[in-house]
């Protein structure tokens, strides 16, 4: 009997995700998918949990940009392999995918057989940026996409506690809420705002927020 490999889905988009998730599930017996609709509280699994042999990463998602969560994995596991995905009609971000160490990138509407491939090759050791859909995008040249202009940005180096307290701060928490949900001192709190400021090169709290949603990061 083969070996499980556990696989990591992270995508907010409920319904392309329980159906990649089934399809990898009836592709490959070996397969066993994880679907993470928040990233926050994938990087807390992710962070806590053994390896995953592959995590499958949606690129726009609504709480936090798929690149910030690659940088993230990379900090904690750079031998994490991470299939990147997106549904956006314009050119994805590719030299920032591979900057940040992603070994491939399907677009959701390539066919079951790319997106199954693409999952092959890269479990097998391989990358893969070169799908017909890919081809297809960067011919395209739609410089003018968001995604294009945030990829030419150094995005900052923030951990996982990091951006969770981030995320926090951004639904309006105190750092008094932020410690009871997180179950650490207001002094952690503190000390993780001061590195997150830093990162983000803010004195204040609203102008660190502005630039974590420029980013974002939120």
């Amino acid at each position: 009997m083969l070996a499980s490999l556990r696989i990591a889905l992270v995508d907010d988009h409920r319904m392309f995700a329980d159906g990649f998730s089934a399809l990898l599930s009836s592709m490959r017996e070996d397969y066993t998918v994880e679907v993470f609709s928040e990233p926050v509280e994938f990087l807390k699994t992710f962070g806590a949990a053994p390896t995953y042999d592959l995590i499958i990463l949606d690129l726009v998602m609504r709480s936090m940009n798929g690149l910030v969560v690659l940088a993230a994995v990379r900090e904690q596991k750079p031998r994490t392999p991470v299939l990147m995905l997106s549904g956006i009609g314009a050119e994805p971000p590719l030299a920032e995918m591979r900057r940040l160490g992603a070994r491939g990138f399907v677009h959701k509407s390539a066919d079951t057989g790319e997106l199954i491939a693409a999952v092959d090759v890269i479990l097998a050791g391989g990358t893969c940026f070169d799908g017909p859909q890919t081809r297809v995008m960067a011919r395209a040249g739609e410089a003018a996409d968001v995604w294009q202009s945030k990829s030419e940005r150094q995005l900052p180096k923030l951990g996982p506690r990091q951006l969770e307290i981030l995320d926090l701060m951004g639904q309006g928490a105190t750092n008094k809420d932020i410690a009871g949900r997180l179950n650490i001192s207001e002094n952690t709190v503190k000390s993780h705002m001061r590195s997150i400021f830093q990162a983000l090169d803010s004195h204040t709290r609203t102008a660190c927020m502005r630039k974590a949603q420029a980013l974002g990061l939120i």
